[in-house]
């Protein structure tokens, strides 16, 4: 009975396979081209401009709805340049900002966007494993990354060793020019220290 099955099913996998074929064959025999939506992301950002062509409505470009730039865009170019333009165009990052936000409260009241600057993470994740006398893979620890994705910032990405070794060394040259050009009008300078 398996065999008797599974030649039913070979026979209709043919059959639907067959049908398939004809009907690839009749639209190439008309010369119409089935119309694949667009993928990518990009074009929430942009307005297509389309052209006629041989009786054929062509996409030729396609227009910023936030600066009013237009790019060439035919289906062989591709959308690269399209992804560059909306990663650094700022009114955008602007109008994301304002959809989900973050706020900060100062010292007397006043409110500003607080900004997740990867830099800023950096440098005071060295600052922590300095004073806390931990060790330089801390940051790179999947614990870690999950504390503080879950609790502070969910776009957190882990630093790695090689990273925190980097920002550590520019740190301490950040902080010895600071330190140096708070001592130019210093006639002397006494260190102490206790062991």
């Amino acid at each position: 009975m398996s065999q008797r099955l599974t030649k039913r099913t070979l026979m209709l996998s043919i059959s639907a396979l067959m049908s398939s074929i004809s009907a690839d064959l009749d639209m190439v025999s008309s010369g119409t081209k089935r119309s694949r939506s667009t993928t990518s992301e990009c074009w929430k950002d942009f307005e297509k401009i389309f052209k006629n062509i041989n009786s054929k409505k062509v996409r030729i470009s396609a227009k910023c709805i936030h600066c009013a730039t237009v790019y060439a865009t035919r289906s062989t170019i591709g959308t690269g340049h399209l992804e560059r333009h909306v990663e650094k165009y700022p009114a955008r990052k602007s109008k994301l900002r304002v959809s989900q936000s973050l706020l900060q409260f100062n010292s007397d009241g006043s409110v500003h966007h607080l900004d997740n600057s990867s830099e800023v993470a950096h440098t005071q994740l060295c600052r922590l494993i300095a004073r806390l006398d931990l060790p330089l893979c801390f940051g790179a620890s999947a614990t870690f990354e999950e504390y503080i994705k879950l609790t502070y910032n969910p776009r957190f990405s882990i630093v790695s060793r090689q990273t925190t070794t980097r920002d550590f060394s520019k740190y301490f040259n950040d902080c010895r020019a600071k330190l140096i050009g708070s001592l130019t009008g210093v006639s002397s300078v006494s260190i102490t220290s206790d062991i």
